[in-house]
């Protein structure tokens, strides 16, 4: 592992456990979320980490096997709960061109079994489970999978270039995400996990990362750095892209289920675009909901 990728990783990321109490319910920021006006489609994102441990990203969260009893009853009290906003649409994480045909075809087949899966996903197990309760003939795929491999920081620091900091970032890491990531889906219930997930303190911790490991990484006329932070947002502008795609006249709502990193950046693009108004699922996810 490079120096920088630790740092990325270590950064933010993997932080020691500390006591933390989660009676607070989180709510959404309404300087982030903006007001809907008539006309745009709203968009649901859901962070969600990969419930499957496919350990493609630069933090993985180690996550049980949720095909258990007591997991599947958290996933369907989780869906219950989504099922409220009435979405038109289910969008997943999956490869708007090379992974469509393959998730109609699966869906198919969870349907005609009567929503049985071996998958651990959360596009079978969040994004299916929903659509089929919801009555949905498809679940739509929007992903535009560009991994972020780091090689030419990588590269940069091998040939003795030196990442600019200004500050000790760790300082400035909120309590909330000082906790023990794997932990914490432990010993909570998946709808109080999503609710963590998905608090704006939560959603900005990967972006805060990203900057502080790879804004400074960079000299003369190199850019290994913006370039692979930039390679990210062009990945969430095609995802937004493909949302578009795949809506229709008359859509009021839909629900969007990616990894928690893409939210902030998504987010702002659906937030751009007068097509689109993105909404926050925590309302849905409170304890009284």
């Amino acid at each position: 592992m490079s120096r920088v990728f630790a740092f990325i990783v270590a950064l933010v990321l993997a932080l020691p456990t500390s006591a933390q109490s989660f009676a607070e319910e989180p709510t959404p920021n309404p300087t982030v979320w903006p007001e809907c006006a008539p006309g745009q489609i709203e968009v649901m994102l859901l962070g969600s980490a990969h419930l499957a441990n496919h350990n493609l990203d630069a933090h993985n969260v180690d996550v049980p096997d949720v095909r258990t009893p007591a997991r599947q009853a958290d996933l369907q009290d989780l869906t219950d709960r989504l099922a409220l906003y009435a979405p038109q649409k289910v969008m997943v994480e999956a490869e708007w061109h090379a992974e469509r045909a393959a998730v109609d075809s699966s869906y198919a087949a969870y349907l005609a079994s009567g929503g049985q899966t071996e998958s651990r996903s959360e596009i079978e197990q969040i994004g299916f489970r929903l659509a089929r309760d919801l009555g949905h003939s498809r679940v739509h795929s929007i992903d535009s999978r560009r991994f972020m491999d780091y090689s030419g920081v990588r590269q940069f620091v091998a040939e003795g270039g030196q990442i600019k900091h200004t500050m000790d970032y760790n300082a400035m890491v909120p309590e909330r995400l000082r906790v023990d990531e794997d932990s914490l889906i432990r010993s909570l219930s998946l709808t109080e996990y999503y609710a963590w997930l998905n608090d704006d303190t939560a959603l900005r911790g990967n972006h805060f990362g990203m900057f502080a490991g790879l804004l400074g990484a960079g000299a003369d006329d190199n850019y290994a750095g913006p370039d692979e932070i930039a390679g990210w947002y062009s990945r969430n502008l095609k995802m937004v892209h493909h949302i578009l795609r795949e809506v229709e006249v008359g859509d009021e709502r839909v629900l969007v289920i990616v990894g928690g990193g893409h939210v902030r950046a998504m987010r702002h693009f659906l937030d751009e675009a007068p097509h689109f108004c993105p909404t926050s699922p925590l309302p849905y996810l409170a304890s009284d909901a």
